[in-house]
């Protein structure tokens, strides 16, 4: 709370680079001793009984915002690697803070780009602050800069498009991969029967399919999906026959971002809706789909 009337004649402190380190400092302290000297952007002790016009707590900075931020920092980095790695950690609960460092440390090129992520997010919300400040103090609300970091590591994962007739890897391979992994979770007989309809698939659709897939840093596909254009009384529609992401890499978005890729194709071919069918998505994946709003649209059951 804030006592009395304003002082009309005080004037914000400047956001230099001192003053923003010394602000950050005040937010992370979850002691709450540091306050801000609204005047001179200088840390004080927090006062006793009721505060003076020109000073304030520090902007509101908790675990669960740290926790957003390394969240949204996991989102748009690029490499394989260290996205696995930090995206695991974040996952770990009790420790999470001290896990996410120390693997950050292991990739320097990453530490670095999350310094800078952190800084600009944390700029922002002092800004935003700023202007609430002024507004108490009775001056006119500047605006907080744009959120510049939005763009600062949006490097998404590198996609691949090529025809099913010139896909750089064995496809095949990859297919006996996904099912044998899938005999975890379906019977034989479904299994064989998949494979029987994927490799008559890939035959028909060779020359007009579409194959979109990820890779690893080291080239090696680790998600893909194979599509194509069926022929329906009413226009064409698009088949996306085959859904794969190898168990290291799954959790992170790389079948919804190859989803929606092969979506946009079809809109881009005018075609009237797609669908998918691949009775070896592991639970795990088709649960996220579910989660993340597509429709379901038919089953298949074993009749032994």
């Amino acid at each position: 709370m804030y006592n009395g009337a304003v002082e009309k004649h005080i004037v914000l402190f400047e956001l230099n680079d001192t003053a923003l380190e010394r602000i950050i400092f005040a937010m992370e302290d979850q002691s709450r001793s540091h306050y801000i000297d609204l005047r001179t952007g200088e840390l004080v002790s927090k006062p006793e009984g009721s505060l003076p016009e020109w000073i304030a707590p520090p902007p509101v900075w908790g675990p669960a915002d740290g926790f957003r931020l390394m969240e949204g920092f996991c989102a748009r980095i690029s490499r394989m690697e260290p996205k696995l790695a930090l995206t695991r950690a974040l996952g770990q609960g009790r420790g999470v803070f001290k896990t996410f460092r120390q693997i950050l440390a292991e990739y320097p090129k990453e530490e670095a780009l999350f310094r800078e992520y952190k800084n600009a997010a944390l700029r922002h919300r002092i800004e935003l602050w700023m202007d609430d400040m002024r507004e108490i103090l009775g001056l006119a609300r500047l605006g907080a800069e744009p959120e510049e970091f939005s763009d600062l590591l949006d490097e998404e994962f590198c996609l691949e498009t090529c025809s099913l007739a010139n896909v750089p890897f064995a496809l095949e391979d990859i297919f006996a991969r996904a099912l044998e992994e899938a005999l975890d979770w379906i019977p034989a007989p479904a299994v064989l029967l998949e494979k029987t309809e994927l490799f008559d698939f890939l035959a028909k659709h060779r020359l007009h399919g579409w194959l979109h897939y990820v890779n690893e840093a080291d080239g090696k596909a680790v998600a893909l999906a194979a599509m194509g254009y069926i022929d329906t009384a009413a226009g064409a529609v698009g088949l996306i026959r085959f859904l794969y992401v190898v168990p290291e890499f799954r959790g992170l978005g790389l079948e919804l971002k190859l989803i929606e890729s092969l979506v946009d194709r079809c809109r881009g071919e005018g075609l009237n809706a797609c669908f998918l069918r691949c009775a070896l998505l592991a639970p795990s994946l088709a649960a996220s789909l579910e989660s993340s709003g597509l429709k379901y649209s038919g089953a298949q059951y074993l009749i032994e």
